[in-house]
């Protein structure tokens, strides 16, 4: 007789599935036609995709609780480690990244002075200091840079030393998530496989020599998981270890100071520490009260020292200047004179008229202001009124803006300009590109610009955003089926940094990186014994329900 599927994993299974099967249905279409028609086509192709995935996810979930059976049984094998890796394993670690990284950082040097180092190196060289770009890294950059052309008088010297000291600071960080998977007794194999992963994957090493934020932002958020997932394993070491309590605060501390989305990711992470804090609630809210002090310092008295000034509200409004200009381009007959008159304000009609699907920068460039503090009510009620009479126009605006995030076979073409913007692979200004290793560098340059390249099916699953997060909302739809509540805990960090990003300008992988950094992370967390252990899903469990 077969077995009967509880109802709470059918009821997950299918969730999971239509939810997944809604990523491929839809972002097949806005990827290839740039709108989604909800019409029966498109149903039907959702459907028969909807029992495709019930099927594959069903039997990975499968995989995974016989996995677990098998732990529970206890008749999973732990390797044993060895002599030189037990004593040398760190050092190793950073001296194998560094050269696996080597070759793409010699394919352009002195490094990938792109995205907005231009911007930070110009507010140093100004001395005019926006909240636009994180403050920390506009002052490290631009004066890194300023202090190489100084001592050398050519501006490469500053570029390659902070494309160094980031290349030893991520290898650190990789270095020091290998360890930590070590000392519980991750098996020494998978060890090995999540160092190789950061060594070869072009993603990692892309980023490695990037100038941009959110290479040490990521970096910021891995380490933030793992004291993150300490705390869940360990909560009286936890507790009792200073260097683990200045570790979270600092890695909480780097996650809100290099993204401004950093800041409401750690908000809500430390809400639910303080409710699963209650036995040591004093030195729970001593520590959340640290990171606040620490973060009020920093944009306190250092703003002010730096007459650092706010950046534009539009930063946060791509969404709806998205959907305004959305309407704008394919009802602009539904548009009455006075929402244009009100609409040109705050959005002048060249804006308007440059819109992209995929990215705001062009239509935001020219945002008013003055005229948007002073009509704010009015703005909102127009984006409301029109929102109401075009919700498929405001739908389509959002899922195409963002479908480069969660669609796995999307080619990142967020400009629209016939080629992939996969990564900003140059030497912007005041740097200048050294040929070194000029095969290398056409080879990176393909991953980066040609579409051809990133379609491969090897090339595709190092590269989509869209499949690291099939990948990652699987296994956390997985775990909360399980009810193991604490992985959810530590996974809430990359959950939270992509539900954010849906709201900014446009998709790129510079923005999700944490999915790449977090991946062998949380695949080791469905995988092994050491990261599962009953007790601890029971006391989690309890916890959360009594809160």
């Amino acid at each position: 007789m077969a077995k009967k599927i509880p109802l709470r994993k059918v009821f997950f299974l299918c969730v999971t599935a239509f939810i997944v099967s809604f990523f491929y249905a839809a972002g097949y279409e806005l990827d290839r036609i740039g709108n989604m028609s909800f019409n029966k086509h498109f149903i039907i192709k959702w459907l028969l995709i909807f029992f495709l995935q019930t099927f594959i996810i069903w039997l990975v979930w499968s995989i995974l609780e016989k996995r677990e059976q098998r732990i529970k049984a206890g008749r999973q094998n732990v390797s044993k480690t060895w002599f030189i890796w037990e004593r040398y394993g760190y050092l190793i670690s950073v001296l194998f990244l560094i050269l696996c990284w080597l070759p793409e950082y010699l394919s352009l040097f002195p490094g990938a002075f792109s995205y907005d180092a231009y911007d930070e190196w110009q507010q140093v060289v100004s001395g005019y200091i926006t909240a636009h770009h994180p403050v920390i890294h506009v002052l490290v950059l631009g004066y890194l840079v300023e202090w190489g052309h100084s001592l050398t008088g050519s501006y490469n010297a500053g570029i390659a030393c902070y494309s160094i000291l980031q290349m030893l600071l991520l290898a650190n960080t990789f270095a020091f998530t290998v360890r930590f998977l070590h000392r519980r007794k991750l098996p020494i194999m998978a060890q090995l496989v999540i160092l190789l992963f950061y060594g070869i994957s072009p993603v990692v090493q892309m980023f490695s020599t990037c100038a941009t934020k959110d290479t040490l932002f990521a970096a910021s958020q891995l380490l933030f998981m793992l004291c993150l997932l300490h705390f869940c394993l360990e909560r009286e070491q936890f507790f009792s270890d200073q260097a683990t309590r200045i570790s979270f605060i600092l890695s909480a501390l780097g996650t809100m100071i290099l993204r401004n989305n950093g800041l409401y990711i750690v908000l809500i992470v430390l809400v639910i520490f303080l409710i699963l804090s209650r036995e040591r609630l004093r030195q729970a809210i001593w520590i959340a009260a640290a990171i606040a002090a620490c973060y009020i310092l920093y944009i306190g008295p250092f703003y002010r020292v730096l007459n650092v000034t706010s950046g534009g509200v539009e930063e946060m409004m791509s969404v709806p200047i998205q959907q305004l200009a959305r309407v704008h381009k394919y009802d602009y007959d539904d548009l009455t004179v006075e929402d244009k008159r009100l609409l040109y304000q705050i959005l002048p009609k060249e804006a308007l008229d440059n819109y992209r699907s995929t990215v705001s920068d062009f239509v935001k460039k020219d945002f008013q202001r003055d005229a948007f503090s002073q009509n704010k009510y009015a703005f909102f009620k127009l984006w409301l009124k029109l929102g109401i009479k075009h919700p498929f126009v405001y739908v389509n605006s959002f899922l195409i803006n963002t479908v480069d995030f969660w669609y796995p076979f999307a080619i990142i073409d967020g400009y629209q300009n016939g080629y992939a913007n996969y990564f900003d692979y140059r030497v912007a200004e005041p740097g200048t590109y050294v040929e070194i290793l000029p095969r290398v560098h056409m080879f990176y340059e393909s991953l980066s610009f040609d579409k051809e390249t990133q379609e491969k099916p090897f090339i595709f699953l190092l590269l989509s955003p869209g499949w690291y997060w099939v990948v990652f909302f699987v296994l956390f739809a997985y775990f909360w089926y399980r009810k193991q509540w604490w992985k959810l805990i530590v996974l809430s960090v990359p959950l939270l940094n992509t539900l954010t990003v849906l709201l900014g300008p446009m998709a790129l992988a510079r923005y999700v990186l944490i999915l790449f950094y977090g991946a062998p992370l949380y695949i080791t967390m469905a995988l092994f014994a050491f990261l599962c252990p009953d007790k601890q899903d029971g006391r989690e469990i309890a916890s959360i329900k009594e809160n």
